[in-house]
């Protein structure tokens, strides 16, 4: 019986029979995908919740946990919805309304408000309210405002962070904005949800888990940062990967293991400023890639019969992400016509000279240390060092260039964009062309008949996880 949802179509109405179907055999592909609400307890959940089914009359079908709650409805306490994998519902949205959801996510409105938001997006509040309600039926403030509670319900339940603080991380600005959301919303305040006792043993980390859609390739995804690793600044090891973070210019770190059991990472971060707690944890979950959905990559790539091969020894391919398009670009300039490990020693030597006498606190360097560092410094073929430092002044201008932007440089050219494109703005169709290592796996592969540019217009939208699939057959 066919399950399929459809994701983009720019109705925001779901199938109920596909719904209810979907729920009724608790099929993991869904969870993030729709929630359904309750009409006689006032309820919404995963399609995975594990309560008993309620009849089909007395439910209704949502695509974001933030139309539900704005329809009414609370958050199941057995499945918590906001445990849930990204819902991908801004898909078949417009441009627009998808760059806001990710701003949102990120904590655009924690901290600024909605002009400010619109002024990055280029458009009108009253535009942005339109396309929002056309589009989600909710408006940008109900979305931020339902992440917040959400957030701060997992903090709740899964941190012994004093009431005071989880409303500052999860960006309420004040224990009392914290208070009245949780009592309009569940109708107690925060402290009455705690999980934990108060006298739970005191940590420096607050641990939080992130859950995902399995499979997951947890080996592939670990052995991407260790490939990675910038000396001092990264260390994977005992299977978990550690790194220090440069935020709002103090110094943090993270560190994250795999609870398979669990269908989830574990991360464990200390953080100087509690407010940037939850654009940290987004940033995480586009890292490790949380919010993709295997299946349905599975199922594109597979019609492929050279590439359904590697699917089935590598299940649950991830695209993994650098911690921001600024380092993605870098990594990527200084890549250019090396191998992994000379690029790696580069970034680490780098790293060294913009954080002299740090010792242990060193950090990946920001675009302007990089781009005030000595000639000696660059141990590389000028025009690089210049593209590098060029492409850093545009870095220290712009939050996250566009790719024209960045193949308006000289030095620049299509295979560098892509990879920005991949690993730092985490698109799922980016392909960097004429690489070397991609063509080498695919002339590997027994079925592959046809040159590789000619067989990857096939893969779209999923081409980076092509790619990533390539380069991870050619590993041990």
């Amino acid at each position: 019986m066919n399950t399929s949802i459809p994701q983009t179509e720019s109705t925001r109405d779901l199938d109920p029979e596909a719904c209810q179907r979907a729920r009724m055999a608790r099929d993991v592909r869904f969870d993030g995908v729709f929630f359904l609400a309750v009409r006689t307890t006032g309820i919404y959940c995963r399609p995975v919740c594990p309560a008993r089914p309620p009849a089909e009359r007395n439910v209704e079908y949502f695509r974001e946990a933030s139309q539900a709650a704005a329809a009414g409805y609370r958050p199941c306490l057995r499945c918590r919805p906001e445990a849930a994998p990204g819902s991908p519902a801004w898909q078949g949205s417009s441009v627009t309304v998808q760059r806001a959801l990710k701003l949102i996510r990120a904590g655009a409105l924690n901290e600024g408000n909605l002009a400010e938001l619109c002024a990055r997006l280029g458009v009108g509040e009253r535009y942005l309210r339109k396309l929002f309600q056309r589009e989600l039926g909710v408006s940008p403030i109900a979305v931020a405002q339902n992440q917040r509670l959400l957030f701060a319900r997992q903090l709740l339940q899964e941190t012994a962070m004093p009431v005071v603080d989880i409303a500052l991380a999860a960006g309420f600005g004040s224990l009392r904005r914290c208070n009245s959301a949780f009592r309009d919303s569940f109708g107690k305040p925060p402290g009455a949800m705690r999980r934990l006792r108060q006298h739970s043993a005191v940590s420096p980390y607050i641990r939080l888990q992130l859950q995902y859609r399995p499979p997951y390739d947890w080996a592939g995804v670990l052995d991407f940062f260790a490939r990675h690793a910038v000396e001092g600044v990264e260390l994977v090891e005992d299977g978990s990967y550690w790194r220090r973070i440069l935020w709002r210019e103090q110094t943090g770190e993270i560190r994250v293991r795999h609870l398979p059991a669990r269908r989830a990472i574990e991360l464990e971060l200390r953080l100087p400023d509690l407010a940037g707690m939850m654009p940290v944890v987004q940033r995480v979950r586009r890292m490790f890639d949380l919010d993709a959905n295997p299946a349905v990559i599975a199922t594109a790539l597979g019609q492929e019969a050279a590439l359904a091969t590697l699917l089935q020894r590598f299940p649950g391919m991830r695209s993994p992400v650098c911690w921001s398009v600024a380092e993605a670009t870098v990594r990527a300039v200084v890549g250019q016509q090396v191998s992994i490990g000379a690029a790696r020693t580069v970034c680490s030597r780098l790293a060294a000279a913009a954080a002299p006498g740090t010792g242990q606190a060193r950090v990946f360097p920001a675009p302007a240390a990089i781009a005030a560092l000595d000639d000696r410094h660059f141990p590389m073929p000028a025009r690089r060092r210049d593209t590098l430092r060029a492409a850093c002044g545009l870095l220290t201008r712009e939050s996250e260039p566009t790719e024209e932007q960045l193949l308006a440089l000289p030095g620049i050219g299509p295979w560098t964009a892509a990879m920005v494109g991949m690993r730092g703005h985490g698109q799922p169709d980016a392909f960097p062309p004429r690489d070397l290592g991609l063509m080498r796996a695919w002339e590997a592969l027994p079925q592959a008949m046809e040159p590789l540019h000619t067989a990857s217009e096939r893969w779209r939208p999923w081409r980076a996880y092509a790619a990533n699939l390539l380069w991870r057959s050619l590993g041990p």
